[in-house]
């Protein structure tokens, strides 16, 4: 698989386009729309004059047709502020194939940077190891700062234990620009705690992008011989026939995933996730999903 600073990879990244899907705050001269009022082309409102406005944004047309003074109002462009929060427990470690969790998890998150280094927005990184998050690297833009978050993350492994909601919602606080949070996990956590964490981001005016990394081996549960499972955020092990509990596992793997999609879709307008019909945590902290599998 190629390295983030590739040339191959980096070609295809020049060609992609990150963009707000909500109005985002920054710096001027970038290409975002904004809640601010600025003096781009884009129109956005009509409102009544007040004094102290610009006389030269009176729409004249309306003016002499209504006899009201009414002032045109246009979008501000504003650059991107992209927060990357990525989920360092050790349950990223696991992988079945040439790559771990972790390795395509920042390969994704230097990905990420790279677009909006190329087009000169800000981006900075929370690693959430655990239910803590930290400020690993302030949002700035530039190529020296893509290089700064590169070197960061080579330097980065994953380990801990904890629920990457519960890290998602620390994170809130360490934000200090509105912009675009792009959460990087397995999610394998209570769907309650994302959901909060997403509330929290969605009320602080941030928009959300979840990105949930798996390996094939979690989600097709491949085993066929007697096999030794190890927590990876615990000291727990379990040997067993993986074919006695296949169907189980499947079944209770997509209950999990189907809770924690109506926890995030809900929480994007509501605090309160939506009841199930089922009793799931949808935690997989402590089953096979973030195990370590070892043939025996």
């Amino acid at each position: 698989m190629p390295r983030a600073s590739d040339p191959k990879l980096l070609a295809r990244l020049a060609r992609l386009e990150l963009r707000a899907r909500t109005a985002v705050e920054g710096l001027q001269g970038g290409r975002h729309r904004s809640r601010a009022r600025g003096s781009s082309t884009t129109f956005a409102q009509h409102r009544e004059y007040t004094p102290g406005d610009d006389p030269r944004r009176l729409d004249w047309k309306v003016l002499a047709r209504t006899d009201r003074p009414i002032v045109r109002e246009y979008e501000e462009e504003t650059s991107l502020t992209l927060w990357i929060v990525l989920d360092a427990s050790a349950s990223m470690a696991f992988g079945s194939l040439d790559w771990s969790k972790w390795d395509y998890a920042t390969w994704l998150a230097a990905a990420l940077a790279r677009v909006a280094c190329n087009q000169q927005d800000r981006f900075g990184l929370v690693i959430a190891r655990g239910s803590e998050a930290t400020l690993a690297l302030p949002a700035a833009g530039g190529e020296a700062h893509w290089h700064a978050l590169v070197t960061r993350l080579e330097e980065l492994r994953s380990a801990g234990e904890g629920d990457p909601g519960a890290a998602l919602q620390q994170s809130a606080g360490l934000l200090e620009r509105r912009g675009v949070v792009a959460w990087i996990s397995d999610c394998f956590g209570e769907p309650h705690a994302a959901a909060q964490g997403i509330s929290r981001l969605r009320h602080r005016g941030h928009d959300l992008l979840v990105l949930r990394v798996l390996d094939p081996a979690e989600i097709e549960f491949p085993y066929d011989q007697i096999t030794q499972f190890e927590n990876l955020e615990g000291a727990e092990r379990l040997r067993l026939d993986p074919r006695a509990v296949r169907d189980a596992y499947l079944e209770e793997f997509e209950a999990a995933a189907i809770s924690a999609a109506n926890c995030a879709a809900s929480a994007a307008t509501s605090d309160a996730c939506p009841p199930t019909n089922r009793s799931t945590s949808g935690s997989s902290n402590s089953s096979l999903a973030a195990a370590r599998a070892c043939a025996a």
